[in-house]
């Protein structure tokens, strides 16, 4: 299925995230995150037959201050969920929605349809035949978000 799902485009990206955040959201390019690491929290987005088709990718930091903005968590609270690792319910909800919008940027005029299937808290939940989206060949992008008022973390998408 590869090429299917185009990789997205930065310009893409931002304009998706800063509907979210706004236009002092700051995106850069950096390396993908995609890095098998218990420490990651995984997306899984799949075609109308069910099967994984494409992945984002995200360190807990871009979770924690992505979730938190969205509806104006403490800051305070979305530090200490980047460095302890621990989501809370909301936060999680948040995320979970946050990962359903960004499923538009995997899909172009000639793409089939996909949509967000399961969002894994940690890679070490997710089962192996998702994680296989993780290995061998795939098209990827990174980036690096800074969530106005928030801090920084990184996404990455994925596509199989």
């Amino acid at each position: 299925m590869s090429g299917i799902y185009p990789v997205p485009k930065e310009n893409d990206v931002h304009k998706i995230l800063s509907m979210l955040y706004g236009n002092e959201l700051v995106l850069n390019s950096c390396e993908p995150v995609a890095e098998k690491d218990s420490n990651k929290i995984l997306a899984v987005y799949v075609n109308d037959d069910g099967e994984p088709s494409t992945a984002c990718v995200c360190n807990v930091d871009f979770a924690a201050f992505a979730s938190s903005s969205l509806t104006r968590i403490p800051v305070g609270g979305a530090e200490d969920a980047a460095e302890t690792g621990c989501l809370s319910d909301m936060m999680k909800s948040n995320f979970h929605e946050i990962m359903n919008i960004c499923s538009r940027v995997f899909m172009d005029d000639s793409s089939p349809h996909i949509k967000l299937d399961t969002v894994y808290n940690s890679l070490d939940d997710a089962p192996d035949h998702v994680l296989t989206m993780l290995d061998g060949d795939k098209d990827q992008i990174g980036f690096s978000v800074t969530i106005p008022g928030y801090g920084d973390g990184e996404i990455s998408f994925i596509c199989t």
